[in-house]
């Protein structure tokens, strides 16, 4: 009896610590990049918390929604409540369908917000008295009505729960439609979301010097029919998702008309934007609508800014537009090498002599940006610029052996933090991603790793043997496999195991490499050559969780 609970016992554990997503140390230097990043999300005592809200316990990773959400990419792979926090925001929801950013209780702090909130049009804010809260939305900001949208996508592959999903599509759907309706944010002119100029999807804009008091804050932040607008390309990247994923939501609720109208809509914003905002190398930083003003001294059309690594891994470029913006940031490298430790800036070049109260090189005005580094290193894996990704996890590296193992939000160009940033979080979960679906290359193409991408690109790092084991935090799937490569034998073995019914496995030819001959459980298979731009993988169907694959490269 006491064997068999000792074996019971083992058998839970193993279990659970199966859920836990992380690499075996054979993966050296990038195990440890996962776990100190890792550590690094769980240990900030400002965010990752349970609060209580409405009455209800919740789970915050970070307390503005839009943070939250941008989390969400690494927080899945160890928490349990990916829904709670959202359902507190979805249901706060207004008669336009407009979502707030933030909430503050003004029951023992922050009255000053409340004086903040009165000097903006009614609508951008709510207090709730019976909660002594207050809610805010930045003015300027398109943003949130999309990322919902993704918040719930999350959720639902982490959970596969789709009564939430049926509850709140009306409003996710309200939300598109405020976007889209909206004359503050929709332009009737092109058919794309637009704003006032900020620094790509930033919450301000720069005031005229010498403007002062509530005049500047109003013009700051503000939005207005008077506030000159245009096109920003990550707003429509965003907007071409998230119809996207509400097509494949409206899909498994079984409504496939609404299906099919989203998934056209989809198109159309990608169509749309890919003709308007595309200047030959990049997506421009703005297209103007209205002049934009004599004191913001920038060239919307060839400034390089954030949103177009959002851009690539929303998938609105095609391939040969993704390899086209990541050889813009491999150029900027070049010219910024001897002075920056990477190119990852809010905008380049960065507007003279300043944006705000922020001189160059300082917060979006030209920072390095880890949230940047994240997913330009994601994109350039899925793109085929393998060795470029690996380049930007070594810089990641000297970054954090620069910050105590921790990576800070915003960076100097010596590597070291900058005062003011954005939370951790956003650049730390971006290169989790980067190294679960880039460099490990687990992708869920389903619900809960049934059906999953395996894509194990480990011989650009030089890594020659590691398990990888990637599952959700509330355990509702799991992806395990061990590979080695023998340098003299050129041979790649692999093994798999989890949860998933069907997977694509993807092994990827370095270029010295012409041919290779592959087998699965013992059997020879054809593989299928498959070429994301300047690489080539081949590929083979996998049924079933266990196998184990051999396959020899041919010089």
């Amino acid at each position: 009896m006491k064997k068999t609970l000792i074996a019971l016992l083992l058998c839970v554990l193993s279990l659970n610590s199966g859920a836990q997503t992380n690499f075996s140390d054979g993966a050296g230097m990038y195990a440890g990049l996962l776990n100190d990043l890792k550590k690094s999300l769980f240990d900030n005592p400002r965010y990752n918390k349970t609060v209580v809200l409405d009455g209800k316990e919740r789970r915050m990773f970070v307390s503005w929604i839009r943070d939250h959400i941008h989390t969400m990419k690494a927080y899945k792979y160890w928490e349990k409540d990916m829904a709670s926090y959202l359902e507190f925001f979805l249901q706060r929801q207004t008669s336009s369908g407009m979502y707030y950013d933030y909430w503050e209780s003004y029951k023992d702090h922050n009255v000053g917000q409340l004086f903040f909130t009165n000097c903006f049009d009614r609508q951008f804010y709510f207090v709730d008295v019976n909660q002594q809260l207050f809610f805010f939305r930045m003015p300027i900001e398109a943003d949130l009505e999309y990322l919902l949208v993704e918040g719930v996508y999350t959720y639902w592959q982490t959970s596969g729960d789709t009564a939430f999903v049926e509850k709140w599509l009306p409003v996710l759907v309200k939300g598109l439609k405020y976007l889209m309706t909206d004359p503050l944010r929709w332009s009737k002119e092109y058919l794309l979301v637009k704003r006032p100029y900020s620094i790509d999807t930033w919450d301000f804009t720069s005031q005229p010097d010498g403007m002062t008091g509530v005049e500047s804050l109003l013009y700051h932040i503000g939005n207005d029919d008077k506030t000159p607008k245009g096109i920003m390309h990550g707003d429509n990247s965003g907007m071409y998702q998230a119809c996207k994923q509400l097509s494949d939501l409206f899909k498994v609720t079984g409504k496939e008309n609404e299906a099919r109208e989203w998934n056209l809509q989809a198109e159309l914003f990608r169509n749309r934007l890919n003709t308007l905002c595309w200047n030959g190398k990049y997506y421009a930083h703005f297209i103007p609508i209205d002049p934009v003003p004599s004191h913001i001294k920038t060239d919307p059309i060839h400034a390089l800014s954030l949103s177009n690594t959002y851009d690539m891994n929303r998938g609105a470029p095609t391939r040969e537009m993704a390899a086209s913006i990541i050889n813009a940031y491999r150029e900027v490298e070049k010219k910024t090498s001897s002075e920056s430790v990477a190119a990852w800036f809010g905008i380049y070049p960065p507007i003279e002599p300043h944006f705000g109260r922020y001189k160059t090189g300082v917060y979006m005005n030209g920072a390095v940006l880890p949230l940047v580094g994240g997913e330009l290193t994601k994109a350039a894996f899925q793109n085929g610029e393998e060795e470029f990704a690996v380049e930007q996890l070594k810089k990641l590296e000297l970054i954090m052996n620069r910050n105590n193992r921790v990576l800070p939000g915003c960076v100097n160009t010596d590597g070291t933090a900058q005062e003011e940033a954005i939370p951790n979080e956003w650049g730390q979960a971006a290169f989790v991603s980067a190294l679960v679906e880039g460099l490990a290359g687990v992708v869920d193409k389903n619900i809960l790793f049934r059906e999953v991408e395996i894509s194990p690109r480990w011989i650009f790092a030089d890594v020659n043997q590691v398990t990888v084991n990637v599952g959700y935090g509330n355990e509702g799937g799991q992806v395990t496999y061990t590979y080695s490569f023998d340098p003299v034998s050129k041979k790649i073995g692999i093994s798999t195991k989890g949860s998933f019914g069907k997977a694509i496995l993807r092994i990827p030819l370095p270029s010295q490499f012409r041919l290779a001959a592959m087998t699965v459980d013992g059997k020879k298979v054809v593989p299928s050559v498959e070429y994301v731009n300047s690489s080539r993988y081949i590929t083979t169907l996998l049924k079933g969780s266990n196998h184990q694959i051999t396959v020899i490269l041919k010089l």
